[in-house]
């Protein structure tokens, strides 16, 4: 176990026990990927309950709630959404995801404070994060590159997010992790396996890393460097033997 692991781990452990000694919620700050694989089998180990959420259905960066046995009030996620919008759309330029970001890091707000930052429509962006910084966010990010943008807190009832997919309809010889993974993302069986191998695919916001796991409908598949995908439905089978699928492409 390295010592990133074993500091996770710990941290986890740690909010849990408080968690139940102090009859309080306790929360992590927003984890990727990686760090809910490794909550995910720290689980059997803690000593509260908890629930998983980023703010709204679909999010990849997610806040732990470790929640006691003995609850005597009601409690919510700290995460605030905060939406920016340009200033003078007229002026405003394309920005991407990156850009968001970066300008959010050049403030000096860690990324755990942060969680998953939307592209909505009419260019305007939906970032997520904690309590603690929404104040510092709405106050100091007046501008995106050149950009200059208006910030506004959102009620979570107010807030509501469709993402965009694109739907593919497929065929693969079975359910298999590497079969799906290289067909999705249109790699050899080889390269799949070495993604697979490599720690690089999670179900569910699971690390994977077994070949022949069997896919389920409904599952997410996030490959990294490739993106994030939902196995839809499954259609029969052909006259061959092999599985009709269909999957989406989160864009």
């Amino acid at each position: 176990m390295d010592q990133e692991t074993a500091y996770l781990k710990k941290r986890f452990i740690d909010l849990s026990k408080r968690a139940e000694d102090k009859s309080i919620v306790t929360f992590s700050n927003f984890l990727n990927l990686n760090e809910l694989n490794i909550f995910h089998q720290t689980a059997k180990e803690l000593y509260s309950s908890f629930q998983i959420s980023g703010g709204y259905d679909y999010a990849e960066r997610q806040m732990v709630a470790f929640i006691p046995d003995a609850l005597y009030y009601v409690w919510e996620y700290p995460i605030q959404t905060i939406q920016f919008t340009p200033s003078h759309p007229k002026f405003a330029e394309a920005l991407t995801h990156r850009d968001v970001l970066g300008a959010l890091m050049n403030l000096g707000v860690k990324r755990e404070m942060l969680g998953d930052i939307l592209m909505l429509e009419n260019s305007a962006i939906a970032v997520f994060c904690t309590e603690s910084v929404s104040s510092y966010l709405m106050e100091n990010l007046v501008k995106i590159r050149r950009t200059a943008v208006t910030a506004r807190l959102l009620h979570a009832a107010d807030f509501v997010y469709h993402p965009v997919f694109q739907e593919k309809d497929s065929i693969v010889s079975s359910f298999r992790l590497d079969t799906v993974l290289a067909d999705i993302c249109k790699l050899p069986r080889s390269s799949a396996q070495k993604i697979i191998s490599e720690g690089n695919a999670f179900l569910n916001s699971k690390k994977i890393q077994q070949n022949d796991y069997l896919c389920q409908e409904g599952d997410i598949l996030s490959v990294r460097h490739y993106g994030k995908f939902q196995i839809e439905s499954t259609g029969g089978a052909t006259k061959k033997g092999r599985i009709k699928y269909r999957y989406k492409i989160y864009c």
